[in-house]
């Protein structure tokens, strides 16, 4: 009797191990979310480098021949370190100012371009994306970096243009440009299409195939032992040491100084409020702590991109506010419904400050479908929308275009929905997202 009850106890506490397993895997909610152990992310390098990569690589090959393609990641990791390099080297003396009109005529030539979600800054790129991690003398921000057939280096960032002297790339460009011509859709630049200066390249009127994706708010409805789940983790302690106080519709977590709210409305915030005391900024170390973070407590190690940086201070301490966006493949994506960064994180060196996550799930649905959707050229779309813009001619709505790029919409509602894909277009300092196929204005900001 008592080997049988013997075999029933090992059989009820091996039952239970994978019970909480199961239950664990469920709290991975949305994007990569791979569970990490609490104290140790196996290569937060490797993490960065995704962060921090290109979402797209335009492939020139002459006047009105152009390719964007988002087959960046494998080229990107043959190619990025050996640029970063390059960067390592210079400074203010290896570049050289050029004129934008200089800068487009360069695009006639054979030559690709690394194009980037938003501007990094010159230290974030030399010093996250290279082997050695030490400073340059280059304060410039990059959002574009061209690379000619022959291995001519240029610098495009908020508007200002260089070329890198004494430099040049030993890699072969060939594979990129194939590929882009292959699997890219065609463009054509601002200046080719409207005679208008500006780095802008439009997709040529055709269809493109985009996968079927379905996002919905991931924390309506969470049941509790996921919540304690989140609670254990972000406070790194049993659920047994920590204080829940509930009000409707939020439950806040405390251990010691460290606070854990989750919100029904899909906000995750983490709150540190123990002192700390850094006198000293250090971009590095900062990054690296985020990203450590991010990926040790929410399990994301991919599906999101470093879309702005702000210098912080608190109680004297000096740091770094940084705020990640979604994207879908390499494709950015907003969020309707609010009007902030997905996750923003401050932090002083090794101190996490805040955190606050607006906490959405991909739809687990492992069929592959995709959509054919038209792309439709973007002055026929401001034609169609001219009384939205008090019926200003179309040549000089093109002329105050600040940025026109192609995201997804997510309504990031209680249901799932379908992302939408969409012209995001940056006008008189306001953002149009408007329809790709008909043309319709979904949202301004």
């Amino acid at each position: 009797m008592n080997r049988v009850k013997k075999h029933r106890d090992i059989f009820i506490i091996i039952f239970l191990i994978f019970l909480l397993i199961f239950q664990s895997r469920n709290l991975w909610l949305s994007f990569d979310r791979k569970p990490e152990s609490r104290n140790a992310v196996n290569d937060v390098s490797e993490i960065l480098d995704e962060i921090l990569m290109p979402q797209r690589i335009i492939s020139n090959f002459g006047n009105r021949n152009h390719y964007i393609s988002t087959n960046v990641l494998d080229f990107w990791k043959d190619y990025g370190n050996d640029i970063s390099k390059i960067l390592q080297e210079i400074n203010t003396k290896n570049l050289e100012a050029i004129s934008l009109k200089d800068y487009l005529n360069l695009q006639d030539k054979e030559s690709i371009i690394f194009k980037f979600n938003s501007p990094l800054s010159g230290s974030i790129f030399v010093n996250f994306l290279g082997d050695d991690y030490g400073e340059n003398n280059v304060n410039i921000s990059v959002d574009s970096i061209y690379i000619s057939k022959d291995g001519e280096i240029y610098l495009t960032g908020v508007g200002n243009y260089y070329k890198i002297l004494d430099h040049k790339v030993e890699f072969s460009i060939d594979d990129m440009l194939a590929d882009g011509e292959k699997s890219g859709i065609k463009a054509i630049n601002f200046y080719e299409a409207y005679g208008i200066e500006k780095d802008i390249y439009i997709p040529v009127a055709s269809y493109t195939s985009v996968q079927k994706v379905s996002y919905t708010s991931g924390l309506f409805n969470l049941d509790e032992r996921s919540k304690s789940n989140l609670a254990e983790r972000f406070l790194d302690t049993p659920i047994d040491y920590i204080r829940e106080i509930s009000v409707a519709g939020k439950n806040t977590y405390v251990y010691e100084g460290e606070y854990l709210s989750i919100s029904e409305n899909g906000f995750l915030e983490y709150s540190l409020e123990s002192e700390f005391n850094v006198p000293e900024r250090n971009l590095y170390k900062s990054l690296n702590r985020a990203v450590e973070f991010i990926a040790q407590k929410t399990g994301i190690s991919s599906g999101i991109y470093l879309e702005n940086t702000e210098q912080i201070e608190f109680n004297g301490s000096l740091g770094y506010r940084f705020f990640f966006n979604l994207k879908e493949g390499q494709t950015p994506m907003i969020l309707t419904s609010r009007d902030h960064s997905f996750i923003e994180i401050d932090v002083f060196s090794d101190y996490v400050k805040n955190y606050r996550e607006f906490y959405i799930r991909k739809a687990d649905n492992p069929i592959y479908e995709e959509d054919e959707i038209y792309l439709e050229s973007i002055h026929k779309i401001l034609k169609k929308n001219k009384k939205i813009f008090s019926d200003t001619p179309v040549m000089d709505i093109l002329k105050e275009i600040d940025n026109l790029s192609i995201v997804y919409l997510s309504f990031s509602s209680l249901e799932y929905d379908d992302l939408l894909l969409v012209y995001e277009m940056v006008y008189k300092g306001n953002k149009y997202y408007l329809s790709v196929d008909e043309g319709k204005i979904v949202m301004v900001r």
